[in-house]
C-alpha cells in the first residue's frame, strides 16, 4: 500500500498548523479545523507575504466545486475567528480591497519527519497519483459543464452552512387576527436577536417574509436557503395576555428538536424574547459568551409599551412605501416618547427620515438636521449598536463622504457580520461612488444572507448594468420582479437597465409600471420627462412634469432631478431664452445649497448667459458646504453629467482658460478610475466626448460619441443649446452621429405612439 506523503506544518504566528490531521494548535490546546478552512489558510502561508487573489483561492481550494466570492469571504471571516484575528489593525490576516487577502503574520514551514523508505513508496506511486489527479480534474470538468447546462438560473444557488437559520413570520393565532403587525415585528427583533451568535448564520427578514402563508415542508425551505434549522412560531392573544409559542425544527429530516411555550402579556415580552433567543442558542450548541450577551441586551428597551410601538414601527418600515413610512416614523417617536433610553428606536426613526428623501423627497440638508441627534443619542445611550453606524453611514453617503460611509460599516460588520443591512449598503455605497464590481461583491455576500430578497437582486441589476453585463442584469432584474410585488423598485431597476442599453421606449415601459403602484414617486416622474424629452414628445414631458411638480406641494424647486427636468422641458417647449427668463426669476433664498447652484450654472449655459454661469459656479466652489466628491461624483458620471464640466465650460466662456483645465483634468480622472472598476455606461463616453470637445479636439469627441451610442445614448436634441459641443456641432461626421441617434429616437417614438402610457 502507498504511504501518504505527509505535508509540511507551518508556524503561523502563535500557531502551529497541521495539515495532516486539520489540527490548530498553542500553547498545548488544538483546535480541529474543517479541511476547506485548512487548505485556504495553508494557501495563503505557502504564498505569504503576497496577496492571494478570491479567484485563486476558489480555484485551488474549491477546485472541482461550484461557489462564489461569498464562500471565500465567509471562509476567512471563519478562520480569523478561530485565529482570534478580531481587532482592527488585524494581526494575522489582511483584506486588500478589490485584490483579495495576504497573510501578515510571521509564516514559516516545519519539517518534515519520513520513513526510511517513504521516498522509495512516493516515487513509485507518482504515476498512479497522476493519473488519478487527471481523473479528478476530468470528472471535476465534466461536472461543471453539466451543472452549467442543467442549472436552472444562477440565482437559484444556495450554499448550505454549518448552522444557519431561518425565523419564519410568526402565526397571528389571536381570534380577531389582531396581533399580526406586533408578530411581524417580533420576528424581526428574534431575527436580529439570533445574529448576534457567532458561528451562526441568520437568513434575513426578507427572505423569511417570503415564506409567510405558504405551506411548505421545512426541508424544502432549508434546501431552498440553505439552512440547517428552522425556528417556527405562533402568538395568541386574548385582551393583554399572549402565548407565544416556539420551535426549532431541523430541515434536514423535518424532526422537531425543541418546543416550548411562553405565557406572556404585552409587559414582559422583552424577557420571553431572551428566554427564545438563549434556548435557541442553547439547542444549537453555541456557547453565549459576555460578548454575545451584552450585545443582546443592547436591544432591549425599559419599556413595554415603548418595545411594542418599536416592533409596530419595524413592520411599517418594512412595507416600502410614502405612507408606510410617515407611520413608521409616528410609532417610533412614541417609543421614545415612552422609553427616551430606547438606543434601537433612535437609531430606525433615524433611517425612516432618511427614506423620507426618496418617498417624500426631502431635501438631505433638511433630513441631516432632524438625523444627526438621533444617531448621537443612540451611540450615547449604546455605542456597540450595528443600526446606529449603517443609519450614519446612509447619512455620510447621501451627504457625498464616500470615506466616512465606509468607516462606519465596516465596523458595523465588526459588531455583526450577519448583517445584511450593513452589507446592502456597502453595496449600495460602492455603487454610487462607481465601484460595480465591489457593489456585486457585496450584494453576492447580502444574498447569501437573503437568497430571496427582491430588492437585493434589484440592486444587483443595477451593479450588473453598470458593468454592462446585460444578460446577467436581465436575470437578476426577473428574479427581483418574481420575488416582489407591489413594490416600484424592481420595476424601476428594470426601467433603468433598458435606459442603458439605449431602449427608451422599454424603459418608459417600466417606469409606467412602477408609477401604477407608487404614482407619487418625483424621480421616477422625472426621469420619466426627460426620457420623453429624449423622444421628442415635449408634450407629454410637460404633462409628467407637472405631475412631479404636484407630488411635492408645488415646490419646483425642492429637488434637483425635479429643477433638472424643469430646466429641460422649458428649453425643449420653448428655447434657449426662455430658459433664461426662468433662471433668472429663480427665488434668492432657493439657491442655498452649492447643487442648487450648480445645477441653475448648468441651465444658464444652455440659455447663453455664460457669465450668470459663472457668477454660480463661483459662489458654489466657495461655499465650505460643497463636497468634493459632488464634484466628482461617479453617480452623476453615468448618467452623463459632471460638474466638473460645467464649471470648466463657464471658465472658458468667461476667459479662464487654465482653471478650466484643472477642472477637466479632475474629471478625467474621475472617468479613468470608473472606467477601471469596470463601469461601461453612455454617460462616461458621453462626458469624454464633451472634455475633447471643449479640448478642440474633434477625433476623440467624435470617437467618444460613437462609443456612447454603442452604449445606448440618446440625448441628441440637447446637443444644439450645450455649449460643450461648440467646436464640433457642425462637422460633417459629428452631425452623421447624431441623425443616426436622432433616427433611431424616431423609430421609438413611433412605436410608443402619440401619447405613451406603455406597459412592458
Amino acid at each position: 500500500m502507498a504511504v501518504i506523503p505527509e505535508r509540511p506544518r507551518w508556524q503561523i504566528g502563535d500557531w502551529v498548523a497541521n495539515p495532516n490531521d486539520d489540527t490548530l494548535s498553542r500553547d498545548g490546546a488544538a483546535v480541529r479545523l474543517e479541511p476547506r478552512i485548512m487548505q485556504l489558510l495553508v494557501c495563503l502561508a505557502e504564498s505569504a507575504p503576497q496577496i492571494v487573489s478570491v479567484d485563486r483561492l476558489l480555484t485551488e481550494v474549491w477546485s472541482g466545486v461550484i461557489v462564489g466570492p461569498a464562500s471565500v469571504y465567509q471562509t476567512v471571516s471563519q478562520l480569523r475567528k478561530i485565529l482570534g484575528d478580531t481587532e482592527t489593525p488585524p494581526q494575522y490576516i489582511e483584506t486588500v480591497a478589490r485584490k483579495g487577502y495576504r497573510l501578515i503574520a510571521t509564516a514559516r514551514s516545519l519539517a518534515v519527519v519520513t520513513s526510511p523508505n517513504q521516498g522509495t513508496e512516493q516515487r513509485g506511486s507518482r504515476r498512479r497519483a497522476l493519473m488519478a489527479a487527471l481523473s479528478a480534474a476530468l470528472l471535476a470538468a465534466l461536472l461543471a459543464i453539466a451543472w452549467y447546462w442543467w442549472r436552472p438560473n444562477d440565482e437559484a444557488i444556495t450554499v448550505r452552512r454549518a448552522d444557519s437559520i431561518v425565523v419564519l413570520p410568526f402565526l397571528d393565532l389571536s381570534p380577531a387576527k389582531s396581533e399580526l403587525a406586533f408578530c411581524d415585528g417580533l420576528t424581526e427583533e428574534i431575527t436580529s436577536w439570533l445574529s448576534q451568535l457567532p458561528a451562526v448564520q441568520v437568513v434575513a427578514r426578507t427572505s423569511a417574509f417570503a415564506y409567510r402563508d405558504r405551506q411548505q415542508d421545512v426541508r424544502v425551505i432549508g434546501r431552498e436557503l440553505g439552512t440547517t434549522h428552522v425556528l417556527e412560531g405562533s402568538v395568541r392573544g386574548a385582551g393583554d395576555d399572549l402565548r407565544i409559542t416556539v420551535k426549532l425544527i431541523s430541515t434536514a429530516n423535518g424532526y422537531q428538536l425543541w418546543a416550548e411555550s411562553f405565557d406572556a402579556t404585552h409587559g414582559n415580552i422583552l424577557g420571553v424574547q431572551e428566554k427564545i433567543a438563549r434556548a435557541v442558542a442553547t439547542n444549537l450548541e453555541v456557547r453565549l459568551t459576555q460578548q454575545v450577551l451584552t450585545a443582546m441586551t443592547a436591544r432591549r428597551g425599559a419599556d413595554e409599551r415603548a418595545y411594542r410601538q418599536y416592533l409596530l414601527g419595524l413592520q411599517k418600515q418594512q412595507a416600502g412605501s410614502r405612507a408606510d413610512n410617515e407611520q413608521a416614523v409616528a410609532l417610533f417617536r412614541n417609543a421614545i416618547k415612552a422609553d427616551p433610553a430606547f438606543a434601537l428606536a433612535y437609531a430606525h426613526l433615524a433611517a425612516a427620515y432618511i427614506d423620507q428623501r426618496y418617498y417624500s423627497n426631502r431635501a438631505i440638508a433638511e433630513i441631516a438636521a432632524d438625523v444627526e441627534p438621533l444617531v448621537d443619542q443612540a451611540a450615547r445611550l449604546q455605542p456597540n449598536l450595528p443600526e446606529t453606524y449603517i443609519v450614519r453611514a446612509a447619512l455620510a453617503n447621501e451627504l457625498a463622504r464616500p470615506a466616512d460611509a465606509s468607516r462606519q460599516l465596516q465596523r458595523a460588520l465588526q459588531l455583526n457580520e450577519n448583517s445584511t443591512a450593513a452589507l446592502k449598503e456597502l453595496g449600495y455605497l460602492k455603487l454610487t461612488n462607481g465601484e460595480p464590481r465591489a457593489a456585486q461583491d457585496y450584494y453576492s455576500r447580502a444574498i447569501e444572507l437573503d437568497p430571496v430578497s427582491g430588492y437585493l437582486y434589484a440592486q444587483r441589476c443595477m451593479a450588473l448594468t453598470d458593468l454592462a453585463r446585460y444578460a446577467e442584469a436581465d436575470r437578476a432584474c426577473d428574479r427581483s420582479r418574481t420575488l416582489t410585488t407591489g413594490a416600484a423598485w424592481p420595476l424601476n431597476a428594470s426601467a433603468a437597465l433598458e435606459e442603458a442599453r439605449g431602449r427608451i421606449d422599454a424603459a418608459l415601459g417600466w417606469n409606467a409600471a412602477a408609477l401604477r403602484i407608487s404614482p407619487d414617486l418625483t424621480s421616477a416622474l422625472s426621469q420619466r420627462s426627460l426620457w420623453l424629452l429624449n423622444l421628442g414628445l415635449v408634450s407629454d414631458a410637460r404633462e409628467v412634469y407637472n405631475e412631479a411638480v404636484a407630488t411635492v406641494g408645488g415646490d419646483r424647486f425642492g429637488s434637483i432631478r425635479l429643477l433638472e427636468a424643469g430646466f429641460n422641458v422649458t428649453l425643449a417647449e420653448h428655447g434657449a431664452a426662455a430658459l433664461g427668463n426662468a433662471v433668472s426669476a429663480m427665488p434668492g433664498d432657493k439657491l442655498a445649497s452649492p447643487e442648487i447652484r450648480l445645477q441653475v450654472a448648468e441651465a444658464a449655459l444652455f440659455a447663453n448667459n455664460p457669465r450668470l454661469a459663472r457668477k454660480m459656479v463661483d459662489a458654489a466652489l466657495a461655499d465650505p458646504a460643497l463636497e468634493p466628491a459632488l464634484l466628482n461624483s461617479a453617480w452623476l458620471a453615468r448618467f452623463g453629467k459632471s460638474y466638473q464640466i460645467t464649471a470648466a465650460t463657464a471658465k472658458i466662456l468667461t476667459g479662464d482658460s487654465a482653471a478650466a483645465a484643472s477642472h477637466l483634468a479632475s474629471l478625467d480622472r474621475l472617468l479613468d478610475q470608473v472606467a477601471n472598476d469596470g463601469m461601461r455606461r453612455a454617460g462616461i463616453e458621453e462626458l469624454r466626448a464633451q472634455a475633447a470637445a471643449l479640448r478642440n479636439d474633434p477625433q476623440a469627441a467624435r470617437q467618444h460619441l460613437q462609443a456612447a451610442i454603442a452604449l445606448g445614448w440618446s440625448g441628441a436634441w440637447r446637443v444644439r443649446y450645450e455649449p460643450y459641443w461648440a467646436s464640433v456641432r457642425e462637422r460633417a461626421g459629428f452631425q452623421a452621429l447624431l441623425q443616426q441617434v436622432s433616427a433611431s429616437n424616431d423609430a421609438m417614438r413611433s412605436r410608443l405612439g402619440s401619447h405613451p402610457v406603455p406597459t412592458p
